[in-house]
């Protein structure tokens, strides 16, 4: 009986070809796709052109809609999710736009398939580039190629992920995430947190719930940079975000650049930024006190914020407050030597009729001291949770209240808040960077906490001598996942803003299965090629280099050409997704390396180089550029779990399946010049 498949990126290469493969049996197919590639209309056409213009549901829709996603895969029995972004280059460029088409695009989907009364089998086309540069996995030189020194049969499933491309998983033990609660350790996290990130292409900092959580043991080297004003401690993929450029307020031409090429390098690192959000209040209100024994009620009564904020900072840093055992009288005290009669002023706009004696400015007030004596006393005291939520504006007010009562200025634009208080020092770093301003804590010999702050927000290191070096690590490392791709993080109390880790999509569409119990299967694809790939440089790089040269196109090759990758036929690819969806019981949960394993490789340029020659009949010029980010020496895949558990293998080798490509784009020659 025929199956409904939903097939996203139906009009892709990969969809096309499946949905012909689908046709021509019989089944019924919906394509969801937002036709966003070149070759997608030629790829429809040559659909109806087979099997007739009514022989398949289309979908104009994006990924990002789960209203429609939803709505339009309600009868899927299997679900096929070829949609997103795969370039790599890409995503390192522009990482808010790969997040969106890939992490939340593979959230929307598993959320239609959840949803769905049908429970669909969900098929999900994954990328050998989540085990990142594999730079612990030693490599050895050859005549045309790189390759595994002690991986005869390749990369296996069991390789820790890295998600090189394109963060890295990233931070030591010791680092600090902001939180809207405020500072907490990485490993402290609960899904429930929300964290400060900074979003690029606005260049504000704003709060975004994590969509991935990442911890795993680390041992090797860590980045770190020193400078008076930062400390970083990563792993060398880890992206970090940088610039050759700054102003005092931001980097220019920020970038996402590996701890691992910045040795030694003179960069400009962001430490803050404008805050977007914060509640605007015009009142504070002064909780009520019940009425008890020998105590009366006080019905909660509002206060002027400014007003407010301007007493709080000055209480907090000169303040305190009793109640006599003998009388039951309470007082609220200011301390004050120069500044009596602003102190005066300070007690009176909140509503209280002080008294001078000597330094101490005091006043009666058992509401008020039910309040206050919630804040702790020097060791402990600290600024409420629902103060720090407010805007900038309101916030400022109290910082500069804070800073008149125990902080002094260092020079033009710095200053340094002084306390005992370790909760407090933070709070004090946390109000900064949302007032803007760069922030550090550090603890001195005395036992008091210094807040540093500063109204510029970047940093320059390594500015006439190397101030970076790499130390020994052994132990967790821990990192997250959010949209903007960039979080605020502290380490041994330097705050700054840095990159975060990307695995979202295969995480997800595993934890679907061991959660909820949907049928859902991973398959990391290497190298897929064939015909209809209307490749590009970026991305489809066998059909790219075979296009271009039919069609006399320059073709750079970035490295030495010697980078080697297991290559798979099409059809070989689409077999291995029939065989998952035939031995669903058996594959449901499970994530599978497919791609043509250590008997289908070849180097991108000094032996396929050759072969396309060969097919050509003629020599073929290129030219030279430098590495680029995310590629590795060598990638190939251990195929022996799916051909163990599935019943796979290719069987299409290389010169057999590039002879078909390249006689394939030689026959359609003029397409491809028009659409160039």
């Amino acid at each position: 009986m025929p199956k409904n498949y939903f097939i996203t990126g139906g009009a892709g290469f990969i969809g096309s070809n499946y949905v012909h493969r689908l046709l021509a049996r019989g089944e019924k197919v919906t394509i969801y796709d937002n036709l966003s590639r070149g070759g997608a209309p030629r790829n429809l056409a040559w659909l109806q052109e087979t099997f007739g213009e009514n022989a398949f549901r289309l979908i104009v829709g994006d990924v990002r809609d789960a209203a429609l996603l939803t709505a339009a895969g309600r009868e899927a029995e299997v679900i096929v999710h070829l949609a997103g972004q795969v370039a790599v280059t890409t995503s390192v460029t522009h990482p808010r736009e790969d997040f969106e088409a890939n992490a939340l695009g593979a959230f929307n989907v598993l959320e239609a398939a959840r949803l769905s009364e049908r429970r669909p089998m969900v098929i999900y086309a994954s990328t050998n580039k989540v085990y990142g540069g594999m730079e612990d996995v030693p490599v050895v030189e050859r005549a045309t190629r790189w390759e595994y020194e002690n991986l005869p049969f390749g990369c296996p499933e069991t390789q820790p992920l890295d998600f090189h491309s394109p963060y890295g998983c990233c931070y030591s033990a010791e680092t600090d995430i902001l939180t809207r609660g405020g500072w907490k350790r990485l490993y402290d996290l609960v899904p429930e947190d929300e964290v400060l990130t900074y979003n690029l292409e606005r260049k504000i900092a704003e709060y975004q719930k994590p969509t991935a959580h990442f911890a795993y043991p680390y041992k090797g080297k860590m980045y770190v940079q020193n400078n008076r004003r930062l400390k970083t401690c990563v792993t060398p993929n880890h992206k970090i975000l940088v610039s050759w450029d700054c102003n005092h307020n931001e980097l220019e031409n920020p970038r996402l650049v590996e701890a691992q090429s910045l040795k030694g390098k003179p960069m400009a690192y962001l430490l803050a930024a404008e805050m977007d959000g914060g509640e605007e209040r015009e009142y504070f209100v002064l909780p009520e006190v019940k009425a008890g024994k020998h105590k009366h009620y006080f019905p909660s009564r509002t206060i002027p914020m400014d007003d407010w904020l301007r007493f709080l900072g000055w209480y907090i840093a000169e303040g305190h407050c009793y109640e006599s055992q003998k009388t039951g009288n309470c007082t609220v005290t200011l301390t004050t030597y120069y500044r009596t009669d602003e102190a005066l002023t300070v007690m009176r706009a909140v509503g209280l009729s002080p008294v001078v004696d000597k330094h101490h400015v005091t006043a009666t007030s058992r509401q008020l001291y039910e309040y206050v004596k919630l804040l702790g006393k020097s060791h402990d005291k600290y600024i409420p949770q629902d103060i720090k939520k407010l805007s900038r504006n309101h916030l400022g007010i109290l910082l500069k209240s804070l800073l008149d009562g125990d902080g002094n200025q260092q020079s033009k634009n710095s200053w340094r808040y002084t306390t005992v208080s370790r909760r407090l020092a933070d709070d004090v770093q946390e109000i900064a960077l949302k007032c803007g301003m760069a922030s550090s804590v550090s603890l001195d010999r005395q036992g008091f906490y210094r807040v540093n702050l500063c109204t510029t927000r970047t940093a320059q290191c390594n500015l006439g001598a190397d101030r970076s070096e790499w130390i020994d690590y052994d132990g967790m490392t821990y990192c997250v996942e959010v949209p903007n791709s960039v979080v605020m993080v502290r380490q041994d109390g330097y705050a700054y803003f840095s990159g975060n880790s990307k695995g979202t999509g295969d995480q997800y569409v595993r934890d679907y299965f061991r959660i909820y119990g949907l049928p859902t299967v991973v398959f990391r694809q290497s190298c897929i090629y064939g015909p209809r790939q209307f490749g590009i440089e970026d991305q489809g790089w066998v059909a790219w280099m075979t296009i271009a040269a039919v069609t006399g196109r320059p073709i750079t090759i970035y490295g030495d050409g010697k980078q080697v990758r297991d290559v798979l036929y099409i059809d070989d690819l689409l077999d291995a997704y029939d065989a998952a969806i035939a031995r669903i019981d058996t594959a449901q949960g499970q994530v599978y390396n497919v791609g043509g394993g250590p008997e289908n490789i070849m180097s991108i340029w000094a032996e396929f180089g050759p072969l396309l020659e060969k097919l050509l009949g003629e020599h073929i010029p290129m030219a030279r550029g430098d590495w680029r980010p995310g590629d590795q020496k060598v990638f190939v895949a251990d195929i022996r779990k799916a051909e163990r558990e599935l019943g796979w293998k290719p069987r299409i080798g290389v010169e057999e399946g590039v002879g078909r490509l390249f006689e394939w784009v030689r026959k359609n020659k003029n397409s491809f010049l028009e659409m160039l």
